[in-house]
């Protein structure tokens, strides 16, 4: 059920929370026709006949002082005075934060239930999925999502089957454990690169996101503040962080870079170490080492291997913890990515086999599944479990 403020005057995101391409928001009710004379200006002069069920407008979206935030499509789908339409936004997360705003003060009031309109169901599990399933970040995250609705439904089927107290207690508890999940797909990991300059940071960085989005040069400290890079790895969204090369240096506008490094590696869910393993990098990776060798990196990529140098020099002289987190990589070739990858995966905790076990997926079912723990009344432990299925 939706919750819509008087005149039904409700907005709803049908797409995810970002990064992505594009944002799609829903805007329905009378206050549409207000918003659209204040916040929405045409690129090109409105028909005689005014607004059509099926057209799409190039327009622009402005704030409340007139200034344009976007360059937007809108599609009308019903008339005033109900009205039915969609804004087709850039799906960067301040602009949506932005849009939403807007909405709040011109009287509209977010869908508590967007998905229930889109993919109309009686069943409470899938219900709930297709509600989540907009905030899935990967086609991975989608399907996973998917294929949970009927794993946990069977497993809750199998609770009510049990008879042991302390069976159901450990299934419960497993159960909502798996809730972690959830984050997996709709919140990008942020693995930060980094390393001395000239490393290769930014070419691994546009290799593993498989697009250019780092300035590549062969001049160190090109790289002069952090790049984000969306990405993903084997179905699990991760932002890559380009970073500027740690060393000491009087350079004034690259030591503020170098301390912004320092700034973002504490906001990282994972980091990767990059040196130089060919002969020319081995003075800048031991200056490096002798300064860093405190971080605890998911992985070291020993670069340049295209070079045909022998990285086992550098190999020795890496922190003892770090040696078997090591991969030998070439960014430039693209070779050894899958193992750096394998060991990110590991580092940040993503147990691909977690997949195909069943679990909760919304904290509503989580809830339950801890509460029930605490019911040795069987009568009030079954009503509890199969209160999730919606019986």
């Amino acid at each position: 059920m939706t919750h819509e403020a008087p005149f039904g005057n409700t907005f709803a995101l049908l797409t995810g929370l970002g990064p992505a391409a594009i944002a799609v928001m829903r805007l329905r009710g009378p206050a549409v026709s207000a918003f659209l004379d204040h916040h929405v200006r045409r690129r090109r002069a409105a028909s005689a006949s005014g607004p059509r069920v099926g057209d799409i407008w190039h327009a622009e979206l402005l704030d409340a002082s007139g200034v344009v935030l976007d360059d937007i499509l809108v599609s009308i789908h019903g008339l005033s005075p109900t009205w039915d339409l969609r804004l087709h936004t850039h799906g960067s997360p301040w602009l949506i934060r932005r849009c939403t705003d807007l909405l709040l003060q011109s009287g509209f009031v977010a869908d508590a239930d967007p998905a229930a309109t889109l993919w109309p169901t009686t069943d409470t599990l899938a219900a709930e999925a297709y509600v989540l399933l907009p905030r899935m970040l990967t086609y991975r995250g989608a399907e996973w999502l998917l294929a949970e609705v009927p794993r946990l439904r069977d497993a809750l089927r199998q609770l009510l089957d049990l008879s042991d107290h302390e069976a159901q207690r450990r299934l419960c508890q497993e159960l909502s454990a798996r809730l972690a999940i959830v984050d997996w797909f709709i919140r990008p990991a942020r693995i930060v690169l980094v390393g001395p300059p000239n490393a290769g940071k930014s070419t691994l960085a546009n290799a593993l996101a498989d697009e250019t989005a780092s300035l590549v040069s062969p001049v160190p400290g090109t790289t002069r503040d952090w790049v984000d890079i969306p990405g993903q790895i084997r179905g699990f969204p991760v932002t890559w962080i380009d970073t500027a090369g740690l060393r000491d240096t009087d350079d004034p506008l690259e030591a503020a870079s170098v301390a912004r490094t320092r700034n973002v590696l504490r906001s990282a869910d994972s980091v990767v170490v990059v040196l130089d393993s060919s002969e020319a990098g081995l003075d800048s990776g031991r200056a490096f080492l002798s300064v860093y060798a405190d971080l605890s990196p998911a992985c070291v990529a020993l670069n340049k291997v295209d070079l045909g140098v022998n990285s086992a020099e550098v190999l020795v002289s890496l922190p003892p913890p770090w040696r078997s987190r090591a991969a030998r990589v070439s960014a430039m070739a693209k070779v050894g990515l899958d193992a750096l990858e394998t060991l990110v995966l590991d580092g940040l905790g993503r147990d691909e086999q977690a997949l195909s076990a069943s679990g909760a997926f919304t904290e509503r079912q989580a809830d339950i599944l801890q509460s029930a723990v605490s019911y040795r009344d069987n009568t009030r432990f079954r009503s509890l479990i199969s209160s999730i299925i919606g019986q």
